[in-house]
């Protein structure tokens, strides 16, 4: 690769950490962010459904803003924006601004993310591009354990809720600098004509579906653990704290590994094994009965989301011959709105239930359903794919 693909490399990756800046906190953050704002628990919890929910308009926009506008000065200027929502959010006390900054800085980070994977698939083929779009995964547990170590001290030593989202802020003025110096002429040259209803099959829809669940219990338990650890157990958000850098540290570890066996076997092997894992680790979380085994718990759940959501979209997009930036802006809407989701329904049963138990419980059975639909996906894969998903492995 020469110093200008390394660039444009780095775009989509660091896109993946400045997301996981805003994800992968909100189970540490519904806490301090409701003391400030005098509101429940569970209102606070389901305003991030605003994030969420803009990250799935921003999906939307994105479906149509790259037929109309080039990638480098959407990003630019998303970023450029994002920052300034940004600091609005950090100096602003007013709760009723919180859903309108939340969805409009979700919507733009959607945009870029979309904007970057559409990079990968213009600069990059087969098993390279398979590990460039895999180790976004590693990018976003990164982040998990940077942002949650993060927050947790921000939180212990009283700093505002969103002191931890200026550190995303100075991420996002690295990427508009990588960004302003990268040329984004595609390296691969596109077919003259695509036949867009080829670029769609019942395998990539049902690929998209199953990642919106998976997706839906994912960020539910991100945003529910550590307060169903504090509550289960008694203890202190020192210690749900130490259960989200646990699951973001195994993650880590486990999207490096991923990221490396990406380039050795075919993805949807990873993805099997990364549901299988997940679905085990929640069922387990619902069961135990101390918290130094929920926290060695924390690890086997970092391994199983470690690498998924990349998996899933390289997966998804081995269904098409040729993928457009359509089908990728497909999973990442099915993805976000899966995310937008997990909130609001989550909180939702906890108020119903008066339990932080049954959002685990809600989440066992989800993930059982993906499992199944995984099953049909691979069924699918071989029927539509056939000796081309044999090149691949």
């Amino acid at each position: 690769m020469n110093a200008n693909q390394y660039r444009l490399m780095f775009i989509p990756l660091l896109a993946t950490l400045i997301l996981g800046g805003f994800v992968t906190t909100v189970g540490l953050l519904t806490e301090p962010a409701a003391l400030k704002y005098g509101v429940e628990l569970t209102d606070i919890a389901s305003q991030f459904t605003w994030f969420t929910g803009g990250v799935f308009v921003g999906g939307i926009l994105a479906f149509f803003v790259f037929d109309y506008f080039a990638i480098k000065p959407v990003i630019l200027w998303s970023y450029v924006v994002s920052v300034g929502l940004i600091i609005w959010l950090h100096f602003s006390a007013q709760y009723f601004l919180l859903p309108f900054l939340l969805t409009a800085i979700g919507a733009l980070m959607a945009i870029v993310i979309c904007g970057g994977v559409t990079v990968i698939t213009q600069q990059w083929v087969a098993k390279q591009r398979q590990m460039i779009m895999v180790s976004q995964d590693v990018m976003f547990n990164g982040g998990g354990i940077v942002f949650s170590g993060a927050a947790t001290w921000f939180v212990l030593n009283q700093f505002e809720w969103t002191s931890v989202y200026l550190i995303v802020a100075v991420l996002i003025g690295i990427v508009v600098l990588l960004t302003a110096t990268s040329s984004f002429e595609p390296v691969l040259e596109p077919e003259e004509e695509v036949d867009v209803v080829g670029t769609w099959n019942a395998g990539i829809i049902l690929v998209g579906i199953t990642l919106l669940l998976f997706m839906m219990a994912k960020i539910s338990i991100f945003v529910w653990a550590p307060q169903f650890i504090q509550q289960t157990f008694g203890v202190g958000p020192e210690v749900g704290g130490r259960f989200m850098t646990n699951v973001f540290a195994a993650a880590f570890i486990g999207s490096l590994l991923g990221t490396w066996a990406a380039s050795k076997v075919d993805v949807k092997y990873l993805l099997y094994f990364f549901v299988f894992v997940s679905l085990l680790s929640v069922f387990a979380l619902t069961v135990v009965s101390s918290t130094s085994i929920v926290l060695l718990l924390a690890y086997g759940y970092g391994i199983s989301v470690s690498a998924t959501y990349n998996s899933y979209v390289t997966f998804g997009l081995s269904f098409v011959e040729q993928p457009s930036h359509k089908n990728v802006v497909y999973l990442q809407l099915m993805s976000g709105l899966g995310s937008t989701f997990a909130p609001f329904i989550s909180s939702l049963i906890v108020d119903v239930t008066d339990s932080t138990a049954s959002v685990l419980q809600f989440c066992f059975v989800t993930l059982f359903i993906v499992a199944i639909s995984l099953v049909v996906c691979h069924v699918l894969h071989h029927r539509i794919i056939g000796p081309r998903s044999a090149a691949l492995t």
